[in-house]
């Protein structure tokens, strides 16, 4: 900057608030400096930047890598993320919330943010009985979580809306005229799939439906194992007419399910998901699902951190739910006049190779 002061005849202090755009600076100026900065071959700095003002520019991402990395729902969170650090001096670095140097209560990892590691921290889809929220909220460092509504209410968090989606897919299912409705859950240790299964119960007492427990089954937000329960509940003396699959992927599982066991969907079944994954429209039937706004999440999340890194004092805290969106395919119709029983091929429901191409 020494260099480019001579070159133009301006002090450091100008040429500093040109480069950084910061201050006031004439726009004529601004362009006499960056001139003056091409022809020097002037780069940022960004190590100096970041010792002189004492920040890393990362923001830390945590998320259980086993099963949520490589994921649609992950990755568009993550590109919802980086469109809204564009343009920023920001970056992103991953932590793995379920790696061995990461413990529940998140105390190891909470050593690297006190050494500023981090400036500050997304948490992607904790468990219900994960505490390291709590153990980050307690550092005073910039934090939001994603895709979890949290009791703790001092924690900002941006979550989509899990009870009203899913009370909104009964409410669909029951007014094409289902009564014999089951559901596929995504286990106990998720909030999403706790609020789900809860609004899919209460839905159905709001119409004065039974809830058949026999036909509630956790799916742990497998395809493979969706498979194998929807086999079991398809193949019973009474079976449901339609099936609600707290995921897509779930839904995927049924839908084999349905083919082995040759009952047309939606004919003779109809199958509902949640999320709206990428291949949910080719699947065959196309799947009818709850879409969630995935990259909005991560953009409000990421958003709502800098807002606060480029403030002097902590914003009020966010607990953001977003809408869902009800998408109609062909994979639900009203249910048949007469349920047939299934008469299950044990050899097709043992073949290797069902749902490989999930």
């Amino acid at each position: 900057m020494d260099d480019i002061a001579r070159e133009t005849g301006l002090s450091r202090m100008t040429v500093s608030r040109a480069i950084s755009n910061t201050g006031y600076c004439s726009e004529q100026t601004r362009r006499r400096v960056l001139a003056a900065a091409r022809k020097l071959d002037y780069h940022v700095n960004s190590l100096a930047r970041q010792l002189s003002s004492n920040r890393t520019c990362l923001v830390g991402v945590i998320a259980p890598f086993n099963w949520l990395v490589g994921t649609y729902y992950f990755g568009q969170i993550m590109l919802g993320i980086q469109q809204a650090l564009s343009g920023t001096s920001y970056h992103v670095a991953l932590f793995d919330s379920q790696s061995e140097d990461f413990d529940n209560d998140g105390h190891k990892c909470a050593n690297l943010c006190r050494q500023r590691r981090v400036d500050g921290l997304i948490v992607i889809a904790p468990g219900r009985n994960d505490r390291f929220p709590s153990t980050f909220a307690g550092l005073k460092m910039p934090l939001v979580v994603v895709g979890s509504s949290l009791r703790e209410q001092s924690i900002s968090y941006v979550d989509v809306d899990n009870y009203g989606a899913a009370s909104e897919m009964t409410h669909y299912l029951v007014r094409l005229g289902h009564k014999d409705i089951g559901f596929l859950g995504g286990g106990s240790d998720r909030r999403d799939a706790a609020s789900r299964e809860q609004a899919f119960r209460r839905t159905l007492r709001a119409h004065s439906l039974p809830v058949n427990e026999k036909w509630i089954v956790q799916g742990d937000y497998e395809v493979r194992k969706a498979f194998h329960i929807a086999v079991d509940l398809l193949t019973r003396e009474s079976r449901p007419t339609a099936i609600f699959a707290a995921n897509d992927l779930m839904a995927y599982g049924v839908l084999d399910a349905a083919k082995v066991l040759r009952l047309n969907v939606p004919k003779d079944l109809s199958v509902v998901g949640f999320d709206d994954l990428e291949g949910s429209a080719e699947c065959v039937p196309p799947l009818t699902t709850m879409a969630q706004p995935m990259k909005q999440l991560g953009q409000v999340a990421a958003s709502y951190l800098l807002g606060w890194l480029n403030s002097d004092d902590e914003p009020s805290t966010m607990h953001n739910k977003l809408g869902a969106r009800l998408v109609i395919r062909a994979s639900a119709q009203a249910p048949p006049q007469n349920v047939q029983p299934v008469v299950p091929n044990q050899r097709s429901i043992n073949a290797k190779d069902v749902s490989a191409r999930r």
